[in-house]
């Protein structure tokens, strides 16, 4: 058995001010709050609790929040729109859900800090003559409006592009203009400065020890997905006073419930990017780093599945119709921290440690043996010590307390542990009882892959109670749009920034306007004031409704602005177009699932997945003149139809013999242009199912037999983050309820793709089924018109490797 002896002195508590524990802090960006403002709408409890258990002090307590100044551009999951778009517009502080949440966050931790940051900001700062100005002016009226609108005050403003070049000198022209500023609504020199924002780098740190100004105007520096700093950071904070933090840290990506099948201990709990990962790099920010806060990104996620980096957060909440929100393993593995130290606290030096080494994704801790951090209220001398052990054998700590802490005290023990038995959540965050200490010594058996507290805090066990999965309601079909939203309060599209129900922008900013015959979509920016790209955005998409909508329809009206102009040194793009999309259930790509486009110049296109499969010409079309698009797919077959005309049939199922899109959202897509979309209708196709429900491969209703390999955390562009794969000669089975069943994952390695066997209920029903090329969620293989009634699936592999990501039920 490992063993480690250490000493609690309260001696050795760090009383420094900027050395003081500030815990777990939230990054609301990204695209990643949008739903919350449903949520608020639809099922205001719903909203109330998911804040509760952000902010609140019997939840994660978070205690700092940082909020995206967005530029309309897609900052990696989505874009945050722009408060400002012109130099003449006044700032709109609704626009998105990050100062809305801002607020009502506030009213349940009032100690809450604000602090904003840019991924990329507005063209017309870009182009500006005095880009300083004009960025400084930007900054201004967000925090002028901020305070206007909602009564927020900012604690911090984070200086410098996010993950890109440090600029000094513009560092030091925020700092001067904040501190002289005379023309604000609360003391602005009093606004703290971040900067930083690097990447596992600190190149601000040796920038601020070169440069007496640039140190002055900084009060504290960051770096992304790191537990460690350099030397001349932590001579920042020893000597000079600044904070440090950990600026942007991961959520664990692990799906559980299915790793705990898998992976080599069952606990679900280990691995790369998995729950013991991030706790070690919470744990480890001070004793390597001397970060005394770590910002989470996202601790919610309140966007659709598919989006860049999905399976990754706190809580899911991408169900404002229904109320429903998830708490993923990752909660409990926090709570561990935000219920038993509370913000304030000191580090006690020499009781904080962690071995665990770079690896993997250049993110992740691996290879670590001793892995704790000790904390201690300075004033009533209670303290918390919390551990995690990821090695595949129990380690034994002796614990000696001293000093002005409560050595006698018997701290209470609670852990986290993965599967033995029952549901994989069942041992989550539970007392475990109380440790008799002698003349303050004491000893504790950390059990592998275990996460424990030990705590001198009487803190009585708590139910988190979420929704059941099984009162997670679908978006029930019809459903219709057309902007008005009478059945609401006058002032709900006002109180939202314009935005539409459900809706979230993966480029371009779809907001409400009024029109000559009601409202309608309108997708506003244009080539000349879409601002300079921090990754990647798509041209302008936004997408809605239920990842489980499979066999309907979308239909819009759309009206066609003048063909777009390319923007100052950009070259021409080309026609103008817009168009709709259904079974959209991969964000991550510019499109998903199939789509329908109409250009001004009559010619329309059908696509799936962005490759196209059918054009015509719609004679007679123009930009100008309002179109009725409509787009229907029934399993695999796909229909299109203009103004009530059918243009394209696909007349058989010959879409069997190819991959096709799984269920998924519906999506409107224009170029950047300022087109139009009216009277959305979603609609059911009769005599098919309009609903099918995802099951991953890792879950339980799967059994595996053969040489299968199981991928517990692969491309973000699969479901879950897993992916099983099969040799020849294996087999799976899958056990289900429903009128049909479709297997879906990527097969694309076309010299080696399988031949497999189907079984359904006992009966051969496919002898040797070739499995066609299909891309990431795409489906291969279905069958349909069974029984409502429970089924076996059994499938054998023949020749080949069989890559299995889901089925759709």
């Amino acid at each position: 058995m490992l063993t480690r002896e250490v000493k609690i002195d309260g001696g050795r508590m760090n009383t420094a001010d900027n050395m003081r524990y500030r815990g777990a802090g939230m990054v609301s960006a990204n695209n990643s709050s949008r739903l919350l403002m449903d949520y608020k709408w639809e099922h205001p409890e719903s909203y109330r609790k998911i804040l509760e258990l952000i902010f609140g002090s019997d939840g994660l307590a978070v205690s700092h929040l940082k909020i995206e100044m967005g530029s309309d551009i897609n900052s990696s999951s989505g874009t945050e729109p722009s408060v400002k778009r012109a130099a003449f517009e006044k700032a709109d502080v609704r626009r998105g859900a990050g100062f809305m949440l801002a607020k009502d966050a506030k009213e349940i931790n009032p100690d809450l800090t604000l602090d904003m940051l840019w991924w990329s900001e507005p063209r017309w700062v870009s182009n500006a003559d005095n880009v300083y100005e004009m960025r400084y002016a930007w900054y201004k009226e967000s925090l002028d409006e901020a305070y206007s609108v909602h009564g927020l005050v900012f604690d911090y403003v984070s200086a410098v592009q996010n993950e890109r070049a440090v600029d000094g000198e513009w560092i030091k022209y925020l700092s001067r203009r904040l501190k002289a500023e005379k023309n604000c609504p609360y003391d602005y020199s009093k606004i703290k400065i971040v900067a930083g924002d690097e990447v596992c780098t600190w190149i601000t740190a040796d920038m601020m020890l070169a440069d007496p100004e640039l140190l002055d105007a900084v009060d504290v520096i960051g770096s992304h997905y790191t537990s460690h700093s350099s030397d001349n950071a932590k001579k920042l904070a020893k000597a000079y006073g600044k904070e440090m933090w950990f600026s942007e840290a991961s959520t664990p990506m692990r799906y559980v419930p299915g790793a705990a099948r898998f992976d080599a201990d069952h606990s679900g709990l280990g691995g790369l990017n998995g729950v013991l990962d991030v706790a070690n790099r919470f744990i480890t920010m001070y004793a390597e780093g001397l970060m005394t806060l770590c910002e989470y990104q996202p601790i919610v996620a309140a966007y659709y599945d598919g989006v860049n980096y999905s399976h990754k957060q706190f809580i899911e909440a991408a169900d404002p119709w229904s109320g429903y929100f998830r708490l993923d393993a990752g909660f409990f593995m926090q709570l561990h921290f935000s219920r038993f130290i509370k913000k304030g606290w000191c580090f006690v030096d020499g009781a904080n440690y962690g071995d665990g080494k770079v690896g993997g994704d250049g993110h992740a801790l691996v290879d670590a043996t001793y892995s704790y951090m000790t904390v201690a209220d300075p004033e009533t001398g209670d303290y918390t010590v919390v551990i995690t052990n990821t090695t595949p054998e129990p380690v034994k700590y002796s614990f000696a307390v001293c000093g002005n802490l409560k050595a006698v005290a018997e701290p209470d023990i609670w852990e986290t542990y993965g599967c033995c038995s029952g549901a994989y959540n069942v041992d989550f965050l539970k007392k475990k009882g109380s440790i008799r200490p002698e003349a303050g010594c004491f000893e504790y058996v950390v059990a592998p892959s275990t996460i424990v507290t030990l705590t001198t805090l009487k803190i009585p066990e708590k139910a988190y109670v979420c929704p059941r999965e099984i009162d997670r309601e679908v978006l029930s079909l019809p459903y219709y749009d057309d902007f008005s939203y009478v059945d609401y309060p006058e002032d709900y599209l006002l109180l939202r920034g314009i935005a539409p129900k459900f809706m979230t922008d993966q480029g371009g900013a779809f907001e409400v306007v009024k029109g000559e015959s009601g409202n309608m979509l309108i997708q506003k920016i244009l080539p000349e004031t879409k601002a300079n790209e921090w990754g990647g955005t798509p041209e302008p998409t936004t997408n809605f409704g239920d990842d489980r909508w499979y066999n309907y329809s979308l239909s819009a009206d759309i009206t066609l602005a003048e063909e777009k102009t390319a923007g100052e040194g950009e070259p021409d793009k080309g026609l103008n177009y817009a168009g709709i999309g259904i079974r959209y259930f991969l964000a991550a790509d510019d499109k998903s699932g199939y789509s329908f486009l109409i250009y001004t110049d009559g010619k329309w296109v059908l696509e799936k997945n962005g490759t196209g499969f059918a054009e015509g010409k719609y004679s007679g079309f123009c930009a100008g003149r309002k179109v009725r698009l409509k787009l229907a797919a029934v399993y695999a077959k796909v229909a299109a139809y203009i103004d009530g005309i059918s243009v394209f049939d696909s007349g058989s199922e010959f879409f069997y013999e190819k991959a096709f899109p799984g269920a998924g959202r519906a999506a409107l897509y224009s170029a950047y242009a300022k087109n139009c979309f009216e009277n959305l209708a979603v609609e059911p196709v009769p005599g098919a199912d309009a609903f099918a429900k995802r099951l991953d491969d890792t879950d339980d209703c799967f059994e595996y037999e053969g040489e299968w390999e199981h991928e517990l955390m692969s491309s973000f562009r699969n479901y879950k983050r897993t992916l099983s794969s099969g040799m020849a000669g294996s087999s799976f089975s899958v056990r289900f309820t429903g009128s049909g069943i479709a297997l879906g994952g990527e097969n694309a390695e076309a010299g080696d793709l399988a031949v497999i066997r189907v079984e359904l209920d006992g009966k051969v029903c496919e002898t040797a089924y070739a499995v066609p090329v299909s891309g990431r969620r795409e489906l291969f293989y279905a069958t349909y018109g069974l029984d409502e009634a429970e089924h076996v699936l059994k499938v054998t592999i023949l020749t080949g490797r069989l890559n299995l990501d889901y089925v759709l039920i």
